[in-house]
């Protein structure tokens, strides 16, 4: 994630009246609110308030701290104010009174605007998590309490306020034009699959399919078989058996002639004569095989349509098709994960890349290392990070608080019983452990070691050490850190890791999972690192090396050492491959390290960055961040969550990505604008036939700096994974050849009828979260028009200023309207879009 860098103004005052109370628990007697003022005040400025109330029965002395976090920014501290507000790292604030500040009497609120640099986009920018902690007559800090923020909600007229190079306000105009594109009617039936087969020949007739099933199948497929079986159970509700019935399905090993070879995973599907044959070389086809069947079997019930006796054929073009999750910003629990699991599989998706540590958490155990997990896995309170890190994002003081994704982590059989269930659908799990940078959880940790043993037993508390203690650099990271990289020149580091890794690799061992991948991260490690260190400079005199950034490089190449001895391919993102001006580092060509494209925004020049490794002889895998990161918000919209700095991402601009034709895979820039496809790829670096064999596959990340539930998880999800497993499946589509643009629009609108007629009424049926697109809405001659994306949703509006809920009127045509501001919904298998609003002038 991009900081972005604000400066605070601080006006200060008393008010009485105009600022809102949050509702109070009995133990505080404090409340905020938070509200945004204005967007685009002047030039890149927003103005947004502070109001603190005084709920209690006694007046507010000076004997409190509010703590908070909110997204990184930096403030200028006005003079004579009464109260000031610190930085304790990244996005954990302090807030308390100064010596100009007067106690506050019961009733009393406190109000303070500022003025801040750049724009607040979203619900993800607002204050979160706060608490006070007070001291008593003697000094003494006290329980510290929750604080709640009401958040004003942000007015129209101010927020959609923005310069003219900012990205369009996802308002009713907006979407109306956006939709526009799905207004006319599209032939949609049963067999629109996700991915889509290969080939799909309709043989002639159809077959009947009985809820009495025979299941038949080769000792070869034995546990694809149990696993089919389990499901037809439960989402079809079969009674399976091996006798005799009405439907027979059989899971038969191909029989390949020494000649013929057949893609990786591929397979085939016969259905005749109420017989459903599914065919594979191996395992990984037959599960796909039955993935499909059932898709097709559910899609038949859902349209109460006849099954067709069908020939199908078919096989994926890419071999990775992945899904990064960040569990160590905000964690996901056991369960949430196999549903993940589950939902991924489905799709054909092959591969759960886990982000196991950053700076805010540690998620794994490692067997001698409790200080990981006892410490480092859990965010609350403390001043010295003895017991727990620092809290971040939305959550507070408790880091006991199961229920918070700040806390929590896989023990050794928790993640056991991960590999073991994803091994099962076929899915393999790569672990990451990101390093050097990004580091600070790790090194937190194994300073709390050092301090537990330094007077009892000097070795043991040295061992495993990851910093320089005399260490003066300065540094600032991505995430505004001054203390996340680990001191690469000390023997302890090295140890570190190499029980790391050895302990993750004794857990696959012990689960029966092959560890075929291991990903060392090695992203934004920041300027200035190291610099102050007298053991590195000692360690470069004696290993030859010039400049502190060779210290990364030696570092890491003793990293992929470790990795290769053990028969494990380094993965990484591709900052380890790449030096700071975008040129391809000649120092591990010869590697055949597998690496991330991830910042490959075109305004940045890093839109040619894949195809540069890529024909430099590096296998890729593409995870561009203006098409892949699913945790960017779906639009420019104050209540859709999510980052924007590489642009918003939704299910079309997915459905966009060409991994063969990189620079067309983004058709607006980042500010709204087309973008040329015929001419974009002009100058640019192209993809050459080795640089071809190179691109080994396509993965979507879900960073958590915004995620504060498995729902939005699911959310950010569905429907933009469905782009991803098309397009990693099917990596060359037939419109992509075409100089039509109307064969785009055909098959993007085909795309988007498969997902609102077949699989979003599927999740609803298995419990899965979904976004629903919310209507377009104009004031054209007087008349209200709306439309939608999806033809099945119910489009409610309002004209008195009023969110729209399930009892507003139902708009149905064309119907004359004066209001001043009409907000309307679409409403969906009971779920519902977020409000879009217009201003009718």
């Amino acid at each position: 994630m991009m900081a972005m860098r604000n400066i605070w103004v601080m006006i200060v005052g008393i008010c009485l009246f105009g600022c809102g109370v949050g509702k109070q628990p009995p133990s505080s007697q404090l409340s905020l609110t938070w509200k945004l003022e204005k967007d685009s005040v002047e030039a890149r400025y927003f103005k947004n308030t502070f109001c603190l109330t005084n709920n209690g029965n006694k007046s507010l002395t000076n004997n409190w701290v509010i703590y908070f976090n909110q997204t990184p920014i930096y403030y200028q501290q006005p003079i004579n104010a009464p109260l000031e507000i610190e930085c304790l790292g990244s996005t954990y604030y302090k807030m308390y009174p100064t010596e100009h500040y007067q106690a506050l009497a019961p009733g009393e609120t406190l109000t303070f605007t500022i003025l801040s640099e750049g724009n607040v986009i979203n619900v993800s920018s607002i204050p979160e998590g706060a608490y006070v902690v007070t001291t008593d007559e003697k000094g003494k800090p006290l329980q510290p309490q929750n604080v709640p923020i009401e958040i004003e909600l942000f007015k129209p007229d101010a927020q959609w306020i923005s310069s003219r190079n900012s990205f369009p306000y996802a308002d009713g105009n907006y979407f109306y034009k956006q939709n526009d594109d799905f207004s006319k009617p599209v032939d949609c039936d049963m067999l629109s699959l996700f991915p889509a087969p290969k080939k799909v020949e309709k043989t002639g007739g159809v077959s009947s399919f009985s809820q009495k099933v025979c299941l038949k199948f080769d000792d070869t497929f034995k546990e694809e078989a149990l696993l089919l079986k389990s499901q037809l159970t439960s989402l079809l509700r079969c009674n399976v058996s091996d006798e005799d019935e009405e439907t027979i399905i059989e899971l038969k090993k191909m029989e390949v002639p020494a000649t013929c070879q057949y893609p990786d995973e591929y397979y085939e599907i016969v259905i005749k004569n109420n017989r459903l044959t599914l065919k594979a070389n191996d395992t990984h086809g037959i599960f796909n095989a039955c993935q499909t069947l059932l898709a097709l079997l559910d899609n038949m019930e859902l349209t109460s349509s006849p099954l067709p006796n069908l020939h199908i054929t078919d096989y994926p073009d890419m071999g990775h098709r992945g899904i990064m999750l960040d569990v160590a910003r905000n964690f996901t629990k056991k369960a949430d994960l196999l549903k993940l699991i589950d939902i991924l599989s489905f799709y054909k998706m092959n591969v759960l890349h886990l982000h196991l540590s950053d700076d805010e958490a540690w998620r794994v155990e490692i067997p001698g290392l409790e200080e990981l997990t006892e410490i480092a896995s859990r965010r609350g309170h403390t001043t010295d990070e003895q017991t727990c890190l620092y809290p971040a994002y939305a959550w507070g003081w408790n880091e006991t608080d199961t229920a918070s994704l700040a806390n929590g982590y896989y023990s050794r059989s928790d993640f056991m019983d991960i590999l073991i269930y994803a091994k099962e659908r076929h899915i393999r799990v790569i672990p990451e452990i990101d390093i050097p940078g990004h580091s600070r959880a790790a090194i937190k940790a194994m300073n709390a070691r050092y301090q537990k043993y330094i007077d009892t037993d000097r070795p043991k508390a040295e061992e495993y050490l990851l910093v320089d203690f005399a260490d003066t650099s300065q540094y600032l990271s991505a995430q505004n850190f001054t203390d996340n990289v680990i001191n690469v020149a000390m023997p302890s580091t090295y140890h570190f890791l190499e029980k790391v890794i050895d302990e993750i690799v004794r857990m696959y061992q012990d689960a029966g999972v092959e560890l075929t991948a291991f990903h060392v991260g090695g992203d934004e490690v920041p300027e200035g690192i190291w610099e102050g260190s007298s053991i590195c400079r000692t360690f470069m005199q004696e290993n030859g090396l010039a400049k502190i950034r060779d210290l990364k490089d030696y570092f890491l190449e003793q990293i992929l050492e470790m990795l290769d001895k053990r028969n494990i391919q380094a993965v990484g993102w591709q900052d380890i491959v790449m030096n700071p001006d975008n040129t391809v580092n000649e120092h591990f060509r010869n590697s055949k390290v597998l690496n991330y494209c991830w910042n490959t925004i075109p305004e940045q020049g890093g839109d040619e960055v894949p195809y540069k490794l890529a024909n430099a002889g590096y296998p890729i895998i593409l995870c561009n961040v203006g098409n892949f990161y699913l945790d960017m918000a779906y639009c420019y919209h104050v209540e859709e969550p999510g980052l924007r700095w590489g642009g918003y991402v939704d299910e079309y601009v997915t459905f966009d990505m060409l991994p063969f034709d990189i620079y067309k895979s983004l058709r607006r820039n980042l500010r709204g604008e087309p973008v040329d496809v015929k001419t974009v790829s002009n100058g640019k670096q192209l993809l050459t036939k080795e640089g071809y064999q190179n691109i080994k596959g396509l993965s979507g990340q879900i960073w958590s700096e915004t995620i504060r539930s498995f729902e939005q998880i699911e959310y950010y999800l569905f429907p933009k994974v469905f782009g991803l497993a098309e397009r990693a499946w099917n990596a060359q589509p037939s419109w992509a050849l075409s100089p039509d643009g109307k064969v785009y629009t055909d098959a993007k609108r085909k795309y988007n009828a498969a997902i609102v007629d077949y699989e979003l009424p599927r999740l609803a049926r298995r419990g899965i979260n979904f976004r629903v697109s919310p209507p377009g809405i104009i004031v054209k001659d007087g008349l209200l028009l709306a439309n939608t994306t999806n033809p099945n949703a119910v489009i409610r509006y309002t004209t008195d200023g009023s969110e729209p809920n399930e009892n507003s009127v139902v708009w149905k045509e064309p119907i004359k309207c004066d209001a001043p501001l009409v907000k309307a919904k679409a409403f969906y298998l009971g779920k519902e879009s977020v409000a879009i609003e217009l201003i009718n002038r």
